[in-house]
């Protein structure tokens, strides 16, 4: 029988590293807020608005403002860690039967095909909790590391600033991303402590006492490493964006039959229309809402956004926005 399923996207951190005086998750990726990656990750997994608790802070009013969802929010009034920020939705769970997903809100790679392996994997083996693990080639992020035990199964996780000179060189680390069976585990957040370095209340020690209350957690490893990033300043976040563009202009130059001279040197962002045969010349950025016709030629030294071009038009060495 298929259980029911909420989601928890914990979005209430700061942005210290960032050196910004806006929440991290609002920051955008070719014209998308950050968050608004993982909701519409969690909307083509099939989990509907109303079944999404987005943890909030001091940022609860410049996240509801990008977020147009009917979702529900919780609010973590101190920074006391992931552990503490699950517990803030205890309104929202404390009664409620079936699997919680839970998620960082930092981490626009992330998407449906990984949380319905996850979900996937933890019903038909009927764990209790199932986490996502990533497997770097070389020299990972300071990630929490996935200790296993000589039976290769997942016995703890040790946050970076907390491991020894040999678990910090272990190249599987923790995503941040679980799902638990919610009236199993969420009674066990009080039995996490803050005796680490940071004097938090780590989400990651669940898997200890987990284990202590005889249950077996797991990891499904990624096959896409770049799942497991999330983006904490602004290198990252120039990284992601680079990167998306140019999955996103391989994809518009196979699917919409347009011609991208120079790609290194051009922008598209999200929700960009481009008709058949349209040639984008090098030093363009077209913004969001932006539809271009058939056969146009675009560029170069060309910015648009939220404009209409019509068919065979000609636009070059000009900013028009809409």
């Amino acid at each position: 029988m298929k259980r029911n399923i909420k989601a928890v996207v914990l979005a209430a951190g700061k942005s210290k590293r960032m050196k910004s005086d806006r929440s991290k998750v609002v920051h955008k990726i070719l014209g998308k807020e950050i968050i608004n990656y993982i909701l519409d990750a969690l909307s083509e997994t099939g989990i509907k608005d109303e079944d999404i608790i987005i943890i909030v802070g001091e940022n609860r009013k410049e996240v509801e403002a990008v977020v147009e969802r009917d979702v529900k929010y919780a609010v973590q009034k101190d920074q006391l860690g992931t552990a503490h920020a699950l517990i803030s939705a205890e309104d929202h769970l404390h009664d409620f039967d079936g699997d919680l997903l839970v998620t960082v809100g930092d981490n626009p790679y992330i998407t449906s095909v990984e949380f319905k392996e996850m979900i996937s994997y933890n019903s038909e083996n009927g764990l209790k909790c199932t986490l996502l693990s990533a497997l770097f080639p070389s020299d990972p992020p300071p990630y929490g590391r996935i200790i296993r035990d000589v039976d290769g199964k997942v016995g703890a996780i040790i946050e970076a600033p907390d491991a020894d000179e040999e678990q910090i060189k272990i190249r599987e680390v923790n995503a941040g991303i679980y799902v638990f069976d919610n009236m199993t585990v969420f009674p066990l957040l009080k039995d996490i402590s803050s005796n680490n370095e940071k004097k938090e209340f780590y989400l990651t020690d669940i898997v200890s006492i987990l284990k202590d209350e005889g249950y077996l957690p797991d990891a499904v490893i990624t096959r896409n490493y770049f799942a497991a990033i999330g983006i904490n300043n602004r290198t990252e976040l120039a990284e992601a964006q680079a990167k998306f563009n140019k999955d996103n202009i391989r994809d518009l130059s196979e699917r919409s039959g347009i011609t991208i001279l120079q790609p290194e040197t051009v922008t598209i962002e999200c929700g960009v229309e481009i008709g058949r045969d349209t040639i984008i010349f090098p030093s363009t950025y077209i913004g969001s809402g932006t539809k271009i016709g058939k056969d146009c030629r675009i560029g170069p030294f060309t910015y648009l956004r939220n404009i209409v071009v019509g068919d065979g038009e000609e636009i070059s060495h000009q900013k028009l926005t809409g």
